[in-house]
């Protein structure tokens, strides 16, 4: 705009100068559009208007290739073990023609733990979970402008702990629009603008994965593991035999042992819920009914002091002498909680 002002003023006997552009959006014009531009200059001669001059200029838009991808809503945290976790993200087209897109999800170079059974999909029936059939690793052809969803679902390992942390990475990398499928991938024009063709230009930015201007760009969601790092301790001790009573007794046939079984949360950790002990007898013992009252034959939820002795709780009927095994479900244990479950055996 500077040098045609000075244009301008240099030939300050011209009359008029009109300049006429087809009407355009800026970053917005579509590749392949044809920009037309005519110049007019009406002068007079002796005071004789004269014929007017003009002349026109064109050139044809270039391709501008550029995508973002942006991590949708929040990322709660998960559980170890955990299947069919999903997060959503977004892929929208900035470039000024129409686009498609391969589609990778990919982890940090050296994540905390690894995702199992990763898959990119549509959520076709609007569930927000991934069923069969829904899967998709590319998209064939996204307009100028336009925002597609896609979601990732995948499966937490049984080895993830407490704490651990890692991203879900999704990266859109521009190729040539398709029907039901995708062209080559995009690269730059190498070689100089040529003013009536289509040239490319790579113009996107650098997401969390990815470098700028090389056609692709990533986010993530963070995904951070709530595990409970459980503990199990079973002690036992001899609390009567018929010589010595209860007095110093020992481990004797027909002597009662009381089994104390301890489950402990670490400090910090989640909270464990849907507990339940099972414990087989052994052959040599039977199961001691009453031991803790008419209905007292298990107790659950108790405590336990230092030297491992149980105690406190609520009572559980229904065992017998026949009984071979002991299965009980006990209240949910926050970290840094213990919770116990205890019986008595007799000797055989």
């Amino acid at each position: 705009m500077k040098r045609t002002r000075q244009f301008l003023g240099a030939v300050s006997s011209f009359a008029l100068v009109t300049m006429m552009a087809s009407p355009a959006m800026a970053a917005g014009t579509g590749a392949g559009e044809t920009i037309e531009n005519t110049v007019s200059v009406s002068f007079s001669v002796g005071g004789v208007e004269q014929t007017a001059e003009t002349a026109t200029d064109e050139f044809t838009v270039d391709r501008k290739i550029d995508v973002t991808v942006a991590a949708v809503g929040a990322s709660p945290n998960v559980s170890a073990n955990q299947d069919g976790v999903v997060r959503q993200f977004t892929v929208t087209n900035l470039s000024n023609d129409t686009v498609g897109f391969d589609l990778t999800a990919t982890q940090p170079g050296t994540p905390a733990y690894t995702f199992e059974n990763v898959v990119i999909f549509v959520d076709a029936d609007g569930d927000g979970a991934y069923d069969v059939g829904e899967e998709i690793d590319f998209i064939d052809s996204l307009a100028p402008d336009a925002t597609f969803d896609v979601w990732v679902a995948f499966d937490i390992p049984a080895t993830a702990t407490d704490g651990q942390s890692t991203d879900i990475i999704l990266t859109a990398n521009a190729f040539e629009a398709g029907t039901g499928t995708i062209g080559a991938e995009i690269e730059d024009t190498a070689t100089a603008n040529d003013k009536n063709g289509i040239d490319t230009v790579l113009a996107d930015g650098d997401g969390v994965a990815d470098n700028e201007f090389e056609g692709d760009f990533s986010a993530a969601h963070t995904v951070e593991v709530d595990a409970a790092d459980v503990t199990v301790v079973k002690t036992s001790r001899v609390v009567w035999d018929p010589v010595n009573l209860a007095t110093d007794p020992y481990a004797i046939p027909g002597a009662r042992v009381e089994y104390c079984i301890q489950v402990s949360n670490a400090t910090g950790a989640a909270t464990a819920t849907g507990i339940t002990v099972s414990d087989t007898l052994p052959a040599e013992v039977s199961f001691y009914p009453d031991a803790y009252g008419t209905t007292g034959d298990v107790k659950v939820n108790g405590t336990v002091d230092g030297s491992g002795v149980c105690s406190g709780g609520t009572e559980v009927d229904g065992y017998t002498t026949a009984s071979t095994a002991v299965s009980e479900a006990l209240d949910d244990v926050a970290g840094g909680e213990t919770k116990t479950l205890y019986f008595t055996v007799t000797i055989d």
